[in-house]
């Protein structure tokens, strides 16, 4: 038994018989109608006709001064087309142009009335019908007689029917090409339809592609472009929701693993208290550097792997000059151990701060000053020690033109994203170092977009510049 779905689904009507079949239904009906209209036309004027010339005929016999022998009937008929047949008073047929037998004479003799010719009168002569009118011939010197004439019917129904039949035959002839042309038309416009349908079956399974757009610019290649513009957005779409779970999956590895990481951090935090007492050395920068990055990776060891997870940001008054200041002193030693030099800029109106979580933000910075240590690093390596003396770092913070915002810039010397990942730059999993995880840039925008602000990047004078554009506090 057929599923309830199947059994209720409407019968296929394919387009193509949607579009001939109502068109030769149509066609056959123009064309029966206007035979209709030519056949009583022609019918109209057959009778008028057929009328005419018996009238005629009927009043040249009824004014005959000559005898109505047998040739001359037999010439009348072969002009007319008219039989005749002569009859005297008493009934006796005298002469006639077609045999008629003593019953035909007794019904001549009673369908016979008056000298007017009228369609209406049919007699059967001979077993064939003939349209019936009589007249009286009077000759010189003799009796009256009266004269029939029989117009054959089949004659009058000859003369209609080529009225019709012609027409009609020219019609039914002309629906087989007309089907071909339609046939013809539709399979042009239900061959790019099956092709789209192929398209969007293809598309509904995963495989976004695109179909070349048709020679004809019409509504079936508009229909092709917003298809592959759609599969286009899907396939975008789809890049996305794979990546936002994949990140998903490594956040919840990731608070996993923190819970370890914190325990270990905050081991090594006491240790280092342990050896500044031990060594007695309470001032020494190395230690203070060490424990700030300690006390860093506890607060944000959560924050590198949380994508895809809501986030609150617990906002203080941030100042710009110390969030740069303790950001560069962290990543110093390390572009110092690689002869690289970072250069600071502050130029913004006084009392200008941000509001936020301060260490969230100072992991922001620092991912891109490591990564433009990184990115410098290559350029030399791939340049050579010539240039060594030129492979300097800059961050700098300035007010916005709007005022009412703050920009950081973090600009290096290296050679910028590849153009393979240059518009994927802040996607999750994006990255060409071969031990790279990709999630540094995506954690720097999410917590800029926590923060209400916006980052993006450029090219120039030879450099990579990450600009952070953040709104000011609102006590300001």
């Amino acid at each position: 038994m057929l599923p309830l779905q199947r059994r209720n689904r409407p019968m296929r009507w394919p387009l193509i018989y949607q579009v001939t079949l109502p068109l030769a239904l149509w066609t056959l009906l123009t064309v029966l109608a206007l035979s209709l209209v030519n056949l009583w036309y022609a019918k109209g004027e057959t009778e008028e006709e057929v009328e005419g010339r018996l009238s005629t005929i009927t009043r040249q016999v009824a004014e005959v001064r000559f005898p109505l022998s047998l040739p001359v009937l037999q010439q009348i008929q072969g002009l007319t087309g008219t039989e005749l047949a002569v009859i005297d008073v008493d009934g006796n047929l005298l002469r006639a142009t077609t045999p008629i037998s003593d019953g035909e004479i007794a019904s001549l003799k009673d369908e016979g009335s008056g000298d007017e010719f009228d369609l209406s009168q049919i007699v059967q002569i001979g077993g064939e019908e003939y349209f019936h009118s009589t007249t009286r011939s009077r000759f010189s010197g003799t009796q009256p007689v009266i004269v029939h004439l029989l117009y054959p019917k089949m004659n009058y129904d000859r003369r209609v029917a080529q009225s019709f039949w012609p027409l009609m035959l020219m019609g039914l002839v002309a629906v087989g090409p007309m089907l071909l042309v339609a046939s013809i038309l539709a399979a042009r416009v239900t061959r790019p339809i099956a092709r789209l349908q192929k398209q969007v079956g293809s598309i509904a399974e995963g495989e976004f592609v695109e179909v070349p757009p048709g020679k004809t610019n019409d509504e079936l290649n508009d229909l092709a472009r917003a298809i592959n513009r759609m599969s286009q957005q899907l396939e975008a779409y789809a890049t996305q929701v794979r990546t936002m779970e994949r990140a998903q999956v490594l956040g919840q590895i990731g608070a996993g693993f923190s819970h370890q990481i914190r325990n270990a951090m905050t081991g090594g935090q006491m240790a280092l208290g342990l050896h500044r007492l031990d060594c007695n050395i309470p001032d020494c920068e190395s230690l203070e550097v060490a424990q700030r990055q300690m006390k860093m990776v506890e607060h944000m060891v959560q924050s590198m792997l949380r994508l895809g997870r809501s986030h609150q940001v617990e906002r203080v008054p941030i100042d710009v000059d110390e969030l740069i200041d303790s950001t560069v002193a962290m990543v110093a030693p390390q572009a110092s151990h690689h002869a690289l030099s970072i250069e600071q800029r502050v130029l913004l109106r006084p009392g200008a701060m941000l509001s936020g979580d301060f260490v969230l933000l100072q992991t922001c910075l620092m991912n891109l000053l490591l990564n433009g240590i990184e990115a410098t690093l290559a350029a030399r390596a791939g340049e050579g020690e010539a240039v060594a003396h030129d492979c300097g770092m800059r961050i700098e913070a300035s007010t916005h033109a709007d005022g009412k915002s703050i920009t950081i810039r973090v600009c290096d010397k290296g050679m910028g994203p590849s153009s393979e990942i240059a518009e994927q730059l802040f996607e999750p999993l994006i990255t060409t170092k071969p031990e790279g995880t990709g999630l540094g840039l995506p954690v720097v925008r999410e917590i800029v977009e926590l923060h209400g602000g916006t980052i993006q990047w450029y090219r120039v004078d030879d450099q990579t510049c990450f600009e952070i554009t953040l709104p000011i506090a609102e006590s300001e």
